[in-house]
């Protein structure tokens, strides 16, 4: 009865394998019918990372070792310049136009190669006034011997007028110099107007002594330093055209101006 079992159950496994292949072979599509089925034990296949990409470092040449004997001394670093981005004031300055001369400033001699006056009514007249050796210096070359005091008036108008006439000759020289701008000749041309204003102002002056007429003697003085002093403005006003700001005639006009001052104080003495 044992072997007959056997027999049953070995037919069975037989017709069970059969009918297993078939029902594979009609479930999976042909072109996977020879894979292998995953096990429903089996774990889920482990998704691997991608690989990372690696970076090819780039080679670069390593230091050359410092000479032996020799230290490697420390480079300063090199200061970068800043630009100054802000922006620089201007500033406006007013040009005031100016003359270049090369004249240098004249003076005239007074009394030179003459003896000083002797005289002693004539020392006492001068020590009156302000410059008592420039008013015997200029009364010099005109000494007539008289001590009177109008002789000595008319002899100082007489001194006045002849140096406003060498500043007159001075005048001309420096206007007619070829390195005188038109600017600079203009000026002492002006200055040489004054000077012939002052002239005729000394001769009316010397035409009021016999008179005694002290208001006309002291105005026509008066007049004449003005004339002196107009020349001079012409150099030092503004626009300055001296850089220096010294007019050129500024000693000239300094001895004509003194001279006039010694006729006022003498005119002032007319009784």
């Amino acid at each position: 009865m044992e072997p007959k079992n056997n027999k049953i159950l070995l037919v069975f496994l037989f017709w069970c394998i059969i009918l297993f292949n078939s029902a594979r072979a009609i479930c999976l599509p042909r072109n996977q019918s020879d894979q292998e089925l995953p096990s429903s034990h089996s774990s889920p296949p482990k998704l691997q990372p991608p690989p990372s990409p690696v970076s090819t470092p780039i080679s670069q040449p390593p230091p050359s070792p410092p000479h032996p004997g020799t230290a490697s001394a420390p480079v300063p670093p090199t200061p970068q310049e800043t630009p100054d981005s802000s922006p620089e004031p201007l500033s406006i300055k007013p040009k005031l136009s100016t003359i270049q001369i090369s004249q240098p400033t004249v003076s005239l001699s007074v009394g030179v190669g003459v003896k000083t006056v002797s005289d002693p009514q004539v020392k006492s007249l001068c020590e009156k006034t302000d410059q008592p050796a420039l008013c015997l210096a200029s009364i010099a070359p005109f000494f007539n011997g008289k001590s009177d005091l109008p002789s000595v008036i008319e002899m100082l108008i007489k001194a006045g007028t002849e140096q406003t006439k060498q500043a007159i000759a001075t005048a001309t020289k420096m206007a007619a110099d070829p390195k005188s701008d038109p600017k600079t000749m203009s000026r002492f041309n002006d200055c040489k107007e004054n000077y012939d204003d002052a002239l005729d102002n000394m001769e009316e002056a010397t035409d009021a002594i016999p008179l005694k007429d002290v208001g006309t003697i002291a105005t026509m003085v008066s007049a004449a330093i003005s004339d002196y002093g107009t020349c001079d403005d012409g150099f030092t006003g503004q626009p300055n055209p001296i850089p220096e700001g010294v007019s050129p005639m500024a000693k000239i006009n300094e001895n004509l101006m003194n001279i006039a001052g010694i006729i006022l104080s003498l005119t002032n003495m007319i009784p």
